[in-house]
């Protein structure tokens, strides 16, 4: 162990010092540095400076919120912070006074803090402000109505920067939505081109297209129903194209050799198909309608005259021969590149008007309430799920409460002024995971003592006072808010000049505050560092959970799409969507938290291979309901298939006994259901009435893989 743990830090470090300049954006940080600014302003113009400070507090630390992610301001998570710190510096403020009574909600605050990132980044910015705003604040104990004012105050400044956000955080013309739609079909065009190459990719640019364009920030843009129009067609080309490469390698090991005229035609549909896919991203990218970027309509119309060659005799003897034996599977090629045509029309003629229609319309911006509740209640269940200590969320809140309880009681005994950045320091810092928290911990610590002698350097050199001062701080906060996206260390060491500006407005004392936050943000970060190398928090516990919620995630869409079938009901789209993406979600969650485990020590790692043995069965097996899932949609005509619900409940058993097995960690053999005996029953005894051999096609893969998945268990 001892041989690998320096790498592992190390590893950690240049994680540290990596610097994005394609991530820096000085629009979207003057976005979020005006508001910080302009409170400030107006407090100062009051003729109140603590007013100005706190307020400005608020904007700034929601302007961190957004920031330090990147991309379009995340008005929901920001209308949380704003919230959170407002009540924070209520219950902090109020409870100063009473030492205990303020120990114990500061350690409340620490514990929820802790659990809320089991929903990942939104609850760990809102967690960690929260703890922020009651220490900073607490330190200003005021009786319940001055402490309300506080608070006020606080809401005041975030609210600003949410309203700011929300009105000026888009880019003009759909600039960002564009090239993310546009990234998403190069994503969908390498997808095209490559059978064996994964769809995750692709999926996660659409997703994240469509995050982009249900924004409340566009305030109904007339283009955003155009470019969500594309991203559901690169959704359905997605799945044909998935279509396409498992119903080749079937017929591939089928005839043992992928040298045939069918994979030879469809290499030519693949290659038609990326083109049209890259001239459509361009076509969305460009600047104007006139820039040039046209899609060339041959290469649609190719791909759908796929297989006419084949009936219009135009192929060789050899080839009609060879064409003629690939039936079914070439007829279901036929039909799906058929689709894969029109949908490539469709996308060619949204792509040529996105830039019909521009500009805002007046209408309510939506938070989208019905998906907005949906998530509160998955994040509450995930909550719920995750506190435990057998939870690395549950660990992390406990290892949390100990660490910042413990350093209040230190930064109340010591000698030091504004110890109270000790307990900030330590709450920032400390993360569930090793990479994280010793990343984040060389980011913040390198970058703070850069910004103290940035701000010393400044303060020396400029002496500002008065409204230079508010300048001044406007200037650091557009630089920080511009680069945190490129590099939190970058971002911090302007942060913390700044933040050293913001207090001399209160406090004229610039190089006493620069240097006592310097040294207690060092003290800090090194308490929270010690107590996760005493009590660490490692990535096998969460990644089997990770790969058991996946296979939860594919059993419950392979279940519904399998008992559509089986009861010869109509699919139900809508719903298969929604699992299909918790699905897909659930893989780059597993997928992110698998290779996390490479950056810790190598003996407290996940078994990497088998991990990725079984990610690669659920892929197949995934893939293959996909192709189930569009032949149910589109072109199911069969009534109920009762012989198949054995298989479906043996598979839905499977999949549950894998999953119970990745979340507890056990080993050796298990009692599976026989699913190989029964895909033999059902092929036996309903050859007739089960006539299509796609689907059994599919449903033999099906079988094949998850057998897989549970050998790699």
């Amino acid at each position: 162990m001892d041989d690998y743990e320096p790498s592992a830090v190390a590893l950690a470090l240049r994680r540290a010092a990596r610097f994005d300049r394609s991530a820096v954006s000085w629009r979207s940080g003057l976005v979020a540095a005006i508001p910080v600014v302009g409170v400030l302003a107006a407090g100062t113009l009051a003729g109140d400076t603590v007013a100005a400070v706190t307020m400005g507090a608020g904007a700034m630390l929601v302007g961190i919120a957004w920031r330090t992610g990147g991309g379009m301001p995340p008005l929901a998570t920001m209308v949380a912070d704003t919230a959170a710190m407002g009540l924070s510096t209520f219950a902090g403020s109020a409870s100063g006074r009473v030492a205990w009574i303020h120990l114990l909600l500061l350690a409340v605050w620490a514990c929820a803090a802790g659990l809320i990132v089991a929903v990942g980044r939104r609850g760990a910015v809102v967690g960690t402000q929260a703890i922020i705003a009651f220490v900073v604040f607490g330190r200003f104990s005021q009786p319940i109505p001055q402490a309300a004012e506080l608070a006020g105050l606080v809401l005041a400044g975030g609210a600003t920067q949410v309203l700011f956000c929300a009105l000026f955080g888009a880019p003009p013309a759909l600039r960002v939505q564009r090239s993310t739609v546009a990234e998403a079909y190069r994503r969908l065009a390498a997808l095209a081109l490559d059978p064996d190459a994964r769809s995750s990719p692709a999926s996660g640019a659409l997703d994240d297209a469509d995050q982009k364009l249900t924004s409340p920030t566009l305030l109904g843009d007339a283009g955003t129903m155009t470019l969500l129009a594309l991203v559901q067609e690169g959704r359905r080309m997605r799945l044909e194209f998935a279509a396409l490469s498992l119903l080749l390698a079937q017929y591939a090991r089928e005839q043992g050799t992928t040298d045939t005229a069918l994979h030879r035609e469809t290499d030519r549909v693949r290659e038609r198909a990326a083109d049209a896919l890259r001239s459509i991203g361009a076509v969305v990218e460009s600047a104007a309608e006139t820039s040039g970027a046209t899609v060339d309509s041959d290469d649609a119309d190719s791909i759908g005259g796929f297989g006419r060659a084949r009936s219009s005799g135009s192929l060789d003897s050899d080839e009609a021969v060879e064409s003629a034996e690939a039936d079914p599977i070439a007829n279901r090629l036929e039909q799906h590149a058929g689709a894969l045509a029109g949908q490539i029309r469709a996308a060619a003629g949204f792509a040529a008007a996105v830039h019909e229609r521009r500009g805002r319309v007046a209408v309510r911006p939506s938070l989208g309430s019905r998906s907005l509740w949906d998530r509160v209640e998955a994040d509450l269940a995930q909550i719920r799920a995750n506190a435990s200590l057998q939870s690395p969320a549950g660990r992390h809140a406990v290892r949390l409460v100990v660490v910042v309880v413990a350093t209040e009681l230190l930064a109340r005994h010591i000698p030091l002024q504004r110890s109270y950045w000790i307990v900030v320091a330590a709450a920032t810092v400390l993360r569930p995971d090793f990479g994280a928290t010793f990343t984040r911990g060389a980011e913040r610590l390198a970058g703070t003592c850069v910004g103290v002698v940035l701000a010393g350097l400044v303060a020396v050199a400029v002496h500002p006072s008065g409204w230079a001062t508010v300048a001044l701080v406007g200037l650091l906060a557009w630089a920080a808010y511009s680069v945190f996206p490129a590099s939190f260390g970058a971002g911090i060491v302007f942060l913390t000049a700044m933040i050293v500006f913001l207090l001399e407005a209160v406090a004229p004392s610039t190089l006493a505050t620069a240097t006592d936050r310097g040294v207690n943000t060092v003290i800090g970060g090194a308490i929270a560092l010690t107590a996760y190398a005493l009590w660490p928090t490692w990535s096998r516990m969460s990644a089997r959970q990770a790969l058991a919620d996946l296979v939860t995630a594919q059993r419950n869409y392979i279940g519904a799409v399998l008992g559509a079938v089986a009861e010869g009901r109509a699919a139900e789209e809508e719903e298969l969507r929604r699992l299909a993406r918790r699905a897909r979600l659930a893989w780059t969650n597993a997928e992110a938290t698998v290779e996390r485990s490479l950056t810790e020590p190598a003996a407290r790692r996940i078994d990497v291979e088998r991990a990725r043995a079984a990610m690669t069965g659920l892929r197949r097996l995934v893939q293959a309901t996909h192709v189930i899932r569009l032949e149910l949609v589109t072109r199911w005509d069969h009534g109920p298939l009762v012989k198949l619900r054995p298989l479906a409940a043996a598979l839905d058993q499977t999949l549950a006994i894998i999953s119970e097995m990745l979340a507890k960690g056990a080993a050796g053999p298990r009692d599976f259901p026989p699913l190989r005996a029964l895909y033999r029953e059902l092929v036996e005894g309903e050859a007739n009435a089960l006539a299509d051999p796609v689907l059994l096609t599919e449903l033999d893969e099906i079988v094949d893989a998850a057998n897989t998945v549970a050998g790699s268990t």
